[in-house]
């Protein structure tokens, strides 16, 4: 099971003694969330600011507490505790009022992650060229998606222990997932979603044109496929990366699979994949998009989800 730790307002840790602990993330959610239950526990009720978690030495998991619940049973009184990972900070927060012209990584290092305890993990001084407009009511989350989707082109990520991706780069590394070795699972699913499949985008690109200009899907899925979406690139705020990141998009719904493994996989999130399965032989071209841990008096698994990386 993994290893929880709270630390108390004082600066104090103590170690919790664990009777379930469910930890998911997932690439398309910001913040990761942990749910642990311990035995009541007066200080601990009282006096926790944070709470950690470890795979052995390695931390998978800090954030404060959303919610502590204390719950009388038959059998006793328990703390029940939630918690988001350092992103929700960024979700619940929201940013100043203003205009940046030629915002760089480091800024929005200094100006919305770093206040947050959470470090971007590659850093450059190029400017993104267009001016970032902070409007009232925007959350430091969608400051930093407006900045990396105009920088780079992505979506930006935050890891549960507080790391930031800012280029669309995956976690190092590749799993092997396999039914006889490597990372084993007990079971698989595939999911072959064909309706979730665009056929092509049309496209103007001014207002007075018609939609004239198509971009195709050239996944080997998507033949068969009669699906059309309408772009308006004439628009401010819609371009052709928006239509390329539609087909992106439906390719990568099309199709998913989910294992089911022993112990705590949570360090193969946003990972490179390939599954070697004795039905379906082998799948590469994998991200690990989801995994959901969970420990009780049962033992530990992890389901994990994984889609295709390009399509």
């Amino acid at each position: 099971m993994l290893r929880i730790v709270a630390t108390r307002w004082d600066g104090g840790t103590q170690p919790l003694h664990a009777l379930t602990v469910a930890l998911d993330g997932d690439t398309k959610v910001p913040a990761d969330s942990l749910t642990v239950t311990c035995p009541f526990d007066e200080v601990l009720r009282q006096d926790t600011a944070k709470i950690e978690a470890f795979d052995g030495e390695r931390q998978v998991f800090v954030g404060k507490p959303d919610q502590i619940v204390t719950e009388k049973r038959a059998q006793g009184a328990i703390l029940r505790f939630t918690a988001r990972s350092p992103a929700a900070f960024l979700l619940d927060s929201e940013a100043e009022p203003i205009t940046y012209f030629q915002p760089t990584v480091g800024l929005m290092e200094s100006r919305h992650l770093a206040p947050f305890g959470i470090r971007v993990m590659t850093k450059d001084n190029v400017p993104c060229y267009h001016a970032l407009k902070i409007d009232k009511g925007m959350s430091h989350w969608q400051v930093l998606q407006s900045f990396c989707r105009n920088r780079f082109a992505c979506e930006p990520r935050i890891t549960g222990d507080g790391r930031a991706y800012l280029k669309g780069e995956s976690e190092e590394g590749e799993v092997l997932f396999s039914d006889t070795g490597s990372v084993r699972y007990f079971a698989l699913t595939e999911y072959q979603k064909p309706h979730r499949l665009l056929s092509q985008i049309r496209l103007k690109f001014e207002q007075a044109n018609a939609y004239r200009a198509v971009i195709e899907n050239t996944s080997p899925a998507a033949r068969g496929a009669h699906c059309v979406r309408y772009v308006n690139a004439a628009s401010d705020k819609t371009t052709l990366a928006t239509a390329e990141k539609m087909l992106e998009n439906s390719n990568r719904s099309s199709y998913a699979l989910r294992l089911r493994c022993l112990g705590c996989q949570s360090s193969a999130l946003g990972k490179r994949a390939a599954v070697q399965d004795s039905v379906l032989g082998t799948v590469d071209g994998l991200l690990v998009r989801q995994v959901s841990y969970t420990a009780d008096s049962r033992g530990e698994r992890s389901v994990i989800v994984l889609e295709k990386e390009k399509c």
